[in-house]
Parts: structure tokens; sequence; C-alpha cells
């Protein structure tokens, strides 16, 4: 199983917080046009060399929905078309992809777009909530009201869509103890059937931690707010099946659970990533150049990495030690041709109080599991 990535980079507005590639105000039409016609030719290109299935797909961005539903469709359609004569499939065979999650941002819900959506097979909806504290909304510059959440929530609630994930964002400015906790209690009354929820902590540059030093909780007070959610969450059902990600039983995200397990994927636009054949690409981050490569029929490469052995080895430890599951032995045993347990063993031994320790994994005891990115540098 493998999965292809499709970035979208165009915004209305920037998020003071987001560290995406993204093009704010294009807003034209012929542009968006251009650029999914370039996403198509990308994929052609790219494909003709990759021998894994792809069954999952995921727009993200930037914001996919900015391309209105009629686009997004027409890119849809093509980027299908390629998949499935790629594997040899008649159309109507859609068992092939198992989920196709597009990102999309509450100004863009409405009857259309969601009528769009439930006309998709394995849909999955992703939106970005981050808070309902309109004046922490204003300061990070999302430009959504809380009437314009709820108005949007409800619409969806309407509909026949049931593969649904929030995303809420803690230790906003003006974030208090229970905000973020009431942010997602909130959601879920209006929106009940939502199945999956990321929540994170906010990530700044040294530029904003300095701007909101009086505006943003402590890390230490973060932490508390956090658990606080992480608590409530777990007690209406959603498993923590990664450290940023929560999910009723059987709607864990496919796609980005096959990023942790270090599948293969392909990532097609400007500033997407992809790996595949041991080796990690970054596409170019200007509109322009990307054109122009494609329009000579080159990949729009900017750097390619090979990954070695110790690489892949340190990259499975990591990403594996980040979900819930943990390390999967025997796939590291079989995968590296060496006993797992051999190697790390006094590590592990010194460190064992981290640790839940079996023969068939190795994973993160509950309450160090916001910790898991540093503790996972001890077996490096």
């Amino acid at each position: 199983m493998s999965g292809l990535y499709i970035h979208i980079p165009f915004c209305t507005y920037k998020c003071s917080y987001c560290n995406f590639y993204s093009i704010v105000n294009m807003n034209n039409e012929n542009i968006y046009k251009k650029y999914s016609d370039y996403l198509i030719k990308e994929l052609k290109l790219r494909i003709k060399n990759y021998n894994q299935k792809i069954e999952t797909i995921y727009l993200g961005g930037g914001t996919p929905s900015v391309l209105g539903y009629d686009l997004l469709k027409y890119l849809l359609d093509n980027i299908l078309n390629i998949v499935y004569n790629h594997h040899n499939k008649n159309l109507k065979n859609t068992d092939l992809i198992k989920e196709i999650t597009i990102e999309s941002n509450i100004n863009n819900i409405n009857e259309e777009y969601i009528n769009f959506l439930e006309n998709i097979y394995n849909i999955r909806l992703s939106l970005g909530i981050q808070t309902f504290n309109e004046k922490s909304l204003s300061i990070i510059n999302r430009h959504t009201d809380k009437r314009d959440i709820i108005n949007a929530l409800k619409l969806i609630n309407k509909s026949s869509l049931e593969n649904i994930s929030l995303d809420f964002i803690c230790g906003l400015p003006l974030n208090s103890e229970n905000q973020i906790r009431d942010d997602i209690l909130f959601s879920l009354d209006l929106l009940a059937k939502t199945k999956h929820i990321s929540l994170y902590y906010l990530e700044l540059t040294e530029y904003l931690k300095k701007k909101w030093k009086y505006l943003i909780p402590s890390d230490d007070e973060s932490v508390i707010y956090y658990k606080k959610a992480s608590d409530t969450l777990e007690g209406l059902g959603f498993k923590r099946y990664e450290i940023s990600n929560y999910s009723i039983s059987n709607y864990h995200s496919i796609h980005n659970s096959n990023y942790w397990l270090m599948k293969d994927y392909i990532g097609i636009g400007v500033s997407a990533s992809g790996c595949y054949d041991n080796s990690r690409y970054n596409n170019i981050k200007i509109l322009k150049s990307y054109f122009d490569f494609i329009d000579n029929n080159n990949l729009p490469i900017k750097e390619n990495e090979y990954l070695d052995i110790e690489t892949r080895k340190k990259e499975f430890i990591f990403l594996s030690l980040r979900t819930a599951k943990g390390i999967n032995i025997h796939k590291y045993n079989n995968y590296f041709n060496e006993v797992f347990y051999n190697k790390y063993y006094e590590i592990i031994n010194n460190n064992k109080e981290y640790f839940n320790i079996s023969n068939d994994y190795l994973s993160i005891k509950k309450s160090y599991f916001d910790y898991a990115d540093e503790i996972s540098i001890l077996l490096f």
C-alpha cells in the first residue's frame, strides 16, 4: 500500500503560525486551472517509474477547497483516471482507493461543496477549527468567526458525510486552562458524528514567541491544558493512536498512518515531498519554475536525498514511537536484518521506566507519551 499527496498551495490568508508553503491572495481562477493541469502532468511523469499501488490520496495545503468544487472535481477525476490506468483497473472498481482526504476551510463550506464531497467514494473531510475563541482567531490571523464555524458544522451534520476530522491547537494566544477542552466539546455538540480529532501543540518561530510573549501560556501550562483535552477525548471514546491524533475505532487516518509506518508515497505540486525507492525528494517552491520544469518534461525536484540504512533505522524508530502501538519488533528485525532487542537491550533496560516491553512491540508508556520525541532519541 502507498499513497499520493497533492499540494494545493493557495490560501485566501496566511495564518500567523503556519509554516507550510502557501501562496496568499492569488484568487485567480486561470492560475488555479493551470496549476491543476500541471499537477496532472506531474503525476503522469512520476507514475511511469512507480511500482507501488496507490491506495490513499490526500489533498493538503495551503487550502485545497479554495479551488472550488468544480475544479476539485476536474482535478480528482483526472488523478483517479491516471491511478486506475496505472493499475490497469476499470474506473468502476472503487475498492482500490481506501481513503481520499481533502483539507477544507470553514469559509468554503456550503451546500454545493458538501454535495461534491458526498459523491466521492471513501471521502474523508479534514477541517481546521483550531479554537472558537474569536480574539485568539483574530490574533493568529484566521479570517473566521465563531458563527461561521457553527454554521459550517451544522451544515455538515445534516449531510451524509461520516469520515470527518477536526483540527485543534493547544497553547494559542489567550488560551485558558479549559479553552481547548471546551472547544472540542462544543464542536462535538454541533457535529456529533466527528470520527477523528487532531490536537496539536502550538509551534512558533522565535519572532512570534517574542511578539506573543504575554499572550500565550507557558510550556508547562500548555501541557496541563493539553492533558485535560486529551483525557476528555479518551473519555469520549477517541483512542490516541499517534502523539497528536485521536479517533473512533476504525477511523484513523490511513494515509497519515502510512507515513508513520514508512510506506512509500508520491508527492506532487509546488513544495511537495515524496519518498520511494529509499529516496526522499522535495519539489521546488517557486510556481513559475514549477511550470517551467514540467513544460520541459522534467520532474520539478529541488533536492533528492538517498536514505541509507542508518537513516531509515532512526526514522523507523522515531516515527514508530510516536504511535501508541510503538515499534513492531518483527518488522524491524525483517526490514533491517538484525535483532532489535540484541542491539538496544542495554539502552532500553537502563530506561525501562519509559517503555512497555513485549516480544512483539516496544512502546512508550502513556504517562510519558507526550515526550515520545525526546525518549526516542535515547535509541539513536
